[in-house]
């Protein structure tokens, strides 16, 4: 018996139902070709059933988009962990997706390996199997985080959503420099996505600030 479900919210036909059929062999799924059909259904589902619940989430849908229904769900206490999926988002809008409480962010197009491995490592992290929360894999560090001044301002930059070209203007210095920043943040840290970058941001926010105001290293 399937013991994990999976909601599907996805308004490109063939893609919703590739997806039902490839996730269909793991886990339970259900599919919705809008967030006003989800919403409009939630009354049949059975949400004390203890079943670990995940959203797969259109990013970018005609009539409400993923942000909207994410902020709709939280507001009725609905609070399923949602991976996002988008063919042409932006960096705002992913980090948009990651403050409203996105588990993942993936882009299309995607393998079903692909979506499989992000669903099931989002499973695992919850070890009670009760997702209504996810838990944030970077460790705080507890007296400095090993970056310099101006990489934690690229960092800071980069978690509130700016693109490398806006933060080399915004710093007065080149897109080559930023890159190179950033590539250096990536060494360091680890963060190798924006979803990565915003977590990290929100979790060593006074570490990150106290970095930004310190001497240059």
């Amino acid at each position: 018996m399937k013991q994990l479900r999976v909601i599907l919210v996805e308004d490109d036909t063939a893609l919703r139902d590739s997806l039902t059929d490839w996730l269909s062999k793991e886990y339970l799924v259900t599919q919705f070709e809008s967030a006003e059909a989800l919403l409009s259904a939630l009354n049949n589902f059975d949400l004390e059933d203890r079943i670990p619940t995940c959203i797969l989430l259109d990013f970018q849908m005609p009539g409400m988009n993923g942000v909207e229904l994410q902020t709709k769900l939280k507001e009725i206490n609905i609070d399923f962990p949602i991976i996002f999926t988008s063919g042409n988002a932006q960096q705002a809008d992913i980090i948009d997706a990651w403050h409203g409480g996105a588990a993942d962010f993936l882009l299309k197009p995607f393998t079903g390996e692909k979506i499989s491995q992000a669903i099931e490592a989002l499973f695992e992290q919850s070890s009670a199997m009760k997702l209504n929360t996810v838990s944030i894999p970077f460790a705080n560090h507890t007296t400095s985080i090993p970056i310099s001044q101006r990489e934690a301002e690229v960092l800071i930059l980069l978690g509130k959503g700016y693109r490398q070209y806006e933060i080399a203007n915004a710093l007065n210095i080149t897109l080559r420099t930023v890159k190179w920043h950033r590539a250096s943040i990536k060494n360091k840290l680890g963060l190798n996505t924006l979803v990565e970058i915003a977590r990290y941001c929100d979790q060593n926010k006074l570490l990150i600030e106290k970095t930004f105001k310190s001497p240059s290293n």
